[in-house]
């Protein structure tokens, strides 16, 4: 048998998921190779204890949702519920339960979709402090992005 190191497999996602979208404008399959990275980036950053973008993402929204059901009534949704909101362009991309679902359906234009995919994913190399190749480099660069802090 051999092994493979599920860091590296998820460092050569990232670099395919920018060049995808960098070189070849092929943005659907830049944002699922940059959501596989950012999956297993995340699994990785959990098993050492730590909070991955993902995981953060969703305690914003658990904080964003409690103002909006105080002030406005908004219902309440469970981690799970906003995981899959949160993992919606991913999941609308790649499921198709019935004929209704033949057609992806993004809240956003693809290219921008991919660029947050892909800067997510970039987040969790941070979340790691490894090191960025290159063509990561270029790449946050190029779409430069805010402090990921957040406070409500």
């Amino acid at each position: 048998m051999i092994e493979y190191s599920k860091l590296h497999i998820a460092l050569e996602y990232l670099k395919a998921a920018i060049e995808e979208r960098e070189l070849h404008r092929r943005y659907f399959a830049a944002i699922n190779l940059a959501e596989i990275a950012q999956e297993i980036l995340g699994k990785i950053i959990r098993i050492v204890g730590k909070k991955d973008r993902l995981s953060d993402a969703v305690d914003v929204l658990e904080k964003v949702q409690s103002v909006a059901n105080q002030s406005l009534g908004w219902e309440i949704k469970t981690r799970r519920e906003l995981n899959q909101i949160l993992s919606s362009t991913k999941n609308g991309i790649k499921h198709m339960d019935n004929v209704s679902d033949q057609n992806a359906k993004l809240f956003f234009e693809v290219e921008q979709e991919s660029i947050w995919a892909i800067t997510n994913a970039i987040e969790n190399l941070d979340i790691l402090g490894i090191y960025h190749s290159k063509v990561v480099s270029d790449f946050v660069k190029k779409y430069p992005v805010e402090s990921t802090e957040h406070e409500l």
